[in-house]
């Protein structure tokens, strides 16, 4: 369980950098279709927001990066007599810190969109994370 306070803080910090590369991304393609100008998405039209974000390319490159970097830190400490609760441990901390700071740095915009970047966040990084911890289960 010592291992826990090495690799949380390496899998918060790398899992944020490539939230946020991501997110860049996000904004890069938004910014590209608004140059070429495409008429803004209605209010209600959710699909045409997720199209103009390029979102799920960019959830899915996600899923991807988090699933290695929780491979290769789950690779490195894990041990399958840990059971569970190292595992556990290890995907609550990272998703429960990351999600706060990416709430913490989306104070000044709307709630909505504080609440849809950290679902961003935590969602494909939980599923990812766990994903990582059973493939080095079944492995080891």
């Amino acid at each position: 369980m010592d291992a826990l306070f090495l690799i949380v803080p390496i899998g918060v910090a790398s899992t944020l950098f490539v939230f946020f590369f991501f997110e860049k991304r996000a904004i890069a393609a938004k910014k590209l279709k608004e140059s070429k100008g495409l008429p803004a998405p209605s209010v209600e039209d959710f699909y045409e927001k997720f199209q103009r974000y390029e979102t799920l390319f960019n959830v899915i490159g996600f899923f991807i990066a988090s699933y290695a970097i929780s491979l290769a830190l789950a690779s490195i400490t894990y041990n399958p007599s840990y059971g569970l609760t190292h595992a556990l441990s290890y995907i609550f901390a990272t998703t429960f810190i990351g999600t706060i700071i990416i709430f913490g740095m989306k104070l000044k915009k709307s709630i909505l969109i504080q609440v849809f970047a950290t679902f961003l966040y935590g969602a494909p990084h939980i599923v990812a994370s766990s994903l990582a911890f059973l493939t080095r289960y079944i492995i080891g």
